[in-house]
């Protein structure tokens, strides 16, 4: 039960001994990104948006916090758990896409944005917010759109309401770097599953030796899962290391 550790040569003595060992890597972390404008929304909050790596099948969607240092929250920290060995490969520097609607349709959102524009043609864009969106965030979008904030729907066109939709459901950012060592929740990687009795988490090379918690290969996609994970292997050995010493108990 000696935890996760972020570096292999902490694994080296159970290789030797004959385990398999997955190269540990870190799970559940916030991304920075180096954007001004974006760090300038700092503390606001979208609940659900939808967030993915472009050209992979990592998304994810659940609340999103923009930091002063980038993006955090549970979509984002479920994409990372998901995404952690590919995102380690990139070096931690890769493209995603926010859908702030949370919508995978742009059909849809166009269609909301065209409603708005008809019902409210001479109202300012700024001054109608589509999915209750925080305002300093809608501005932004608006912004980041080529949209003067103080112009009225009915002078978007269609043109203009499907860049706006594109903004809202493909608003793109470039990941440079995560949360430093140690402020990461988990680690993935470590003893594999494949190397111990899955009943009893009892090592196949190394009769008497027991695994559990965070020095296996298993990660969950919040902290939750993961106290879980190490209870319920802690009691798993537990009651394994009992049963066998019943059974070599002499009879009287």
């Amino acid at each position: 039960t000696t935890g996760g550790s972020p570096r292999g040569e902490s694994f080296a003595y159970l290789e030797r001994l004959g385990h398999r060992i997955e190269t540990p890597v870190p799970s559940l972390f916030t991304f920075n990104i180096a954007s001004p404008a974006l760090r300038g929304l700092m503390g606001t909050v979208v609940d659900p948006a939808l967030v993915g790596i472009p050209g992979t099948k990592f998304r994810h969607s659940g609340a999103l916090l923009v930091t002063h240092w980038g993006m955090s929250g549970p979509a984002i920290l479920k994409l990372s758990s998901h995404a952690a060995r590919f995102i380690q490969e990139k070096a931690y520097r890769f493209p995603i896409f926010v859908n702030w609607t949370n919508d995978p349709h742009s059909e849809t959102v166009t269609g909301i944005l065209q409603n708005m524009a008809q019902r409210h043609p001479q109202k300012k864009i700024s001054g109608l917010r589509p999915y209750d969106l925080p305002a300093r965030l809608w501005h932004y979008l608006i912004g980041k759109s080529g949209i003067a904030p103080d112009r009225k729907w009915n002078e978007l066109g269609h043109k203009g309401l499907c860049k706006l939709a594109d903004t809202l459901c493909n608003d793109r950012y470039d990941v440079d770097g995560r949360s430093t060592f140690r402020e990461e929740f988990v680690t993935c990687g470590g003893v594999s599953l494949e190397s111990v009795y899955r009943q009893t988490l009892e090592s196949k090379t190394c009769p008497g030796l027991y695994f559990a918690g965070e020095v296996l290969d298993i990660d969950g996609v919040t902290g939750g899962f993961n106290f879980q994970a190490a209870w319920t292997t802690a009691y798993t050995v537990a009651r394994a290391i009992a049963e066998n010493a019943v059974q070599k108990q002499p009879v009287p």
